[in-house]
């Protein structure tokens, strides 16, 4: 198991863990938030990173410490 190892990991979190999936919508606050807009091809893309570290509410999933939250505007 990559915890077990010391390695650092991120991954995807999707409708398929329904129960954690909702507790993070219902939980996510944002500690700090960074805003970048990209211009090209065309197009104008904003994308707004936050960061929550606060877990309360959330159910225990191994090795999760940090929750990271990206939208994309097009």
């Amino acid at each position: 198991m990559i915890t077990q190892t010391g390695n650092d990991y991120i991954g995807a979190l999707k409708g398929n863990q329904s129960g954690l999936f909702k507790d993070v919508k219902k939980n996510f606050i944002p500690e700090s938030t960074f805003q970048k807009i990209n211009k090209g091809h065309g197009r104008v893309e904003k994308r707004h990173v936050s960061i929550c570290q606060n877990l309360d509410g959330i159910r225990s999933w191994p090795g999760l410490t940090t929750l990271i939250q990206v939208k994309s505007d097009l």
